[in-house]
């Protein structure tokens, strides 16, 4: 955990931080994004954590001396908010959407809880926590929290190998993401900044093998830094997806995704994850619905 001190702030056990909640001072901070300058409003949090728009950024510096880390972070944020909500636009048209909606969750009639999985994130709800995890939040709502992991810092090292190694039990891997249950945290991995976060539209589309397919292992629709932040996030807020990873149910493609029924695409935080990818990328070539209607519809 954080032990605060007047003059530090010491990393025990980054997921176990808590912000101290107190203001220091609101910020301001220029920032170049797709060659157009723009002014972030920002609250500074404490002194390794800003919060911008709901979501808190932590370990990745501080607007006095912005790091790469912290302006490829805000200017991912900066236009996540657009994005996802072109998501829940095409939503809205259920199973008429160009792209891909009818593939991943089926019917219209499952279009409003895949409305509201989106809406969490545009909003930048609170997360429900575990009860041990608010004891030290001292809240079950604390914001959801980025924290930047960096492999040259000693404090981060445990963390680290856990990035670059893909796996560990009892933890989940989104590369280029950690997440663990029941808390608000996401560790950043270096990987992250190293993707392309916003595809440029039909370069990052997959395409359908002779059988009106896509090929065994085709994960094109997660390529990008915001489908990889979506499948995290649908996880962070609801914990039937994340549980029903532990229970070994990992895809291994889109087609295997495509031919879940119903009930288990809104349950599959990698539906969410490609669904976005698509809206994003502009891609409009999907197999036939693979997995049955008449199940688990909500």
């Amino acid at each position: 955990m954080f032990l605060l001190s007047p003059g530090s702030i010491v990393l025990v056990a980054w997921f176990l931080t808590i912000c101290s909640g107190y203001v220091i001072d609101p910020g301001r901070m220029p920032l170049t994004i797709r060659n157009a300058q723009v002014t972030l409003n920002l609250t500074i949090l404490d002194t390794q954590t800003v919060n911008f728009n709901g979501w808190e950024i932590s370990s990745c510096g501080l607007p006095q001396s912005p790091t790469p880390q912290l302006n490829s972070m805000l200017g991912f944020l900066y236009q996540m908010r657009p994005h996802l909500e072109a998501v829940i636009n095409d939503a809205h048209q259920g199973v008429r959407s160009p792209h891909g909606y009818a593939a991943f969750f089926k019917t219209s009639i499952n279009a409003r809880r895949v409305i509201s999985i989106y809406q969490n994130l545009v909003d930048a709800n609170p997360v429900i926590v575990s009860e041990e995890r608010a004891k030290i939040t001292k809240t079950r709502t604390p914001q959801p929290r980025f924290e930047c992991i960096n492999e040259n810092d000693p404090v981060h090292a445990n963390i680290t190998l856990v990035c670059n190694r893909g796996h560990e039990s009892g933890v989940t891997i989104i590369n280029p993401f950690i997440i663990f249950p029941g808390i608000e945290r996401i560790a950043v991995c270096p990987t992250f900044f190293k993707i392309n976060q916003y595809p440029p539209p039909g370069t990052a589309c997959p395409s359908l093998d002779s059988e009106g397919k896509f090929q065994h292992g085709d994960m094109t629709l997660m390529h990008g830094g915001f489908a990889y932040v979506v499948y995290t996030l649908a996880m962070m807020y609801n914990r039937d997806m994340y549980e029903l990873k532990q229970n070994n149910n990992h895809l291994t493609d889109m087609q295997e995704a495509i031919d879940l029924n119903s009930r288990m695409g809104l349950h599959n935080a990698e539906n969410f994850g490609f669904y976005a990818g698509a809206v994003q990328g502009n891609c409009k070539a999907f197999p036939k619905r693979g997995g049955r209607l008449d199940e688990g519809l909500k």
